[in-house]
């Protein structure tokens, strides 16, 4: 996950809030050999290490990962064109759609009315169809259903915080609505909450767990001391942003392609040394001011 940057030494976020600084003891992983490549000059450069090779996701999982199926997905499917049909004094369904949350019901006309009847008749969330312009004031049934399974994993949300609360800043959270999931990840070894949340249901919603090598606030630090670098004229490249690896495995920093050339693998390992931490290097053009 890319974060555009400046050259001020900066805070990298990811998908929540990280704080803190790296262990010393974090080195970069054992060297091996890969097959050489001819270098710009036509001479072989020598073989390349582990660190230059190193490379990682750009995208948290919760944009990459494969969506689970809607368990019983026909009884599901009947449940939604019996909501879709029910309308009272004042009110009618718009649609009704299957989530991996249950049956969501969207309604015009008078919510307060509605909203006892849908719940009491079957459906999981009910929401207002017109939440205004940026929902194309109600037909965008995507983004509609989309908005609605984030504000229903809200307070699942609030769930896996509160159960985590007092734990070192060692992880993050993220909703996965088209799952109907949180997805925490954080650092190995698990602490015993965080284990016994895995694959659990809090407040209707999975919470689904991944083990990370690093923490976010050590790939926070670890870009900072790039940046920090960056700003004494220690790296001979120009950087355009930094961030996390989608699965925290290292950091993932942006350079100016023509500044980068060829130099990628080099770079790579110049940095590794720098932020005491892996490093993926990739090209990208610095954001352009509108």
């Amino acid at each position: 996950m890319l974060v555009a940057a400046s050259m001020a030494v900066l805070a990298v976020l990811a998908a929540g809030t990280v704080l803190g600084a790296p262990s010393d003891d974090r080195t970069p992983g054992p060297h091996g050999s890969a097959p050489a490549a001819p270098s710009p000059s036509g001479r072989l450069p020598g073989p390349q290490s582990q660190d230059a090779l190193f490379g990682c996701p750009e995208r948290h999982p919760v944009f990459t990962r494969h969506v689970p199926p809607i368990m019983h997905i026909q009884e599901e499917r009947e449940k939604a064109q019996r909501l879709a049909a029910m309308s009272g004094a004042g009110w009618s369904v718009a649609f009704a759609e299957p989530t991996r949350l249950g049956v969501f019901a969207f309604v015009d006309g008078d919510f307060d009315a509605a909203e006892p009847l849908l719940l009491a008749a079957g459906a999981s969330h009910v929401w207002e169809r017109d939440q205004g312009p940026e929902f194309g004031n109600g037909d965008d049934r995507e983004a509609l259903v989309s908005q609605g399974l984030q504000w229903a994993l809200e307070r699942p949300m609030t769930e896996v915080r509160r159960a985590l609360a007092g734990l070192p800043d060692d992880g993050e959270f993220a909703y996965w609505n088209e799952a109907g999931a949180i997805f925490v990840q954080w650092k190995r070894p698990l602490p015993t909450q965080v284990a016994a949340l895995a694959e659990s249901r809090l407040a209707g919603a999975l919470v689904v767990v991944e083990e990370t090598a690093y923490s976010p606030r050590e790939i926070t630090a670890a870009s900072n001391r790039i940046f920090a670098a960056a700003e004494r004229g220690e790296i001979p490249a120009s950087l355009t942003s930094g961030g996390s690896c989608g699965d925290l495995s290292g950091v993932l920093i942006g350079v100016e392609p023509e500044s980068l050339g060829a130099r990628g693998p080099e770079l790579q390992e110049r940095l590794v040394r720098i932020a005491r931490a892996p490093v993926h290097v990739v090209p990208q053009e610095p954001a352009r001011a509108l």
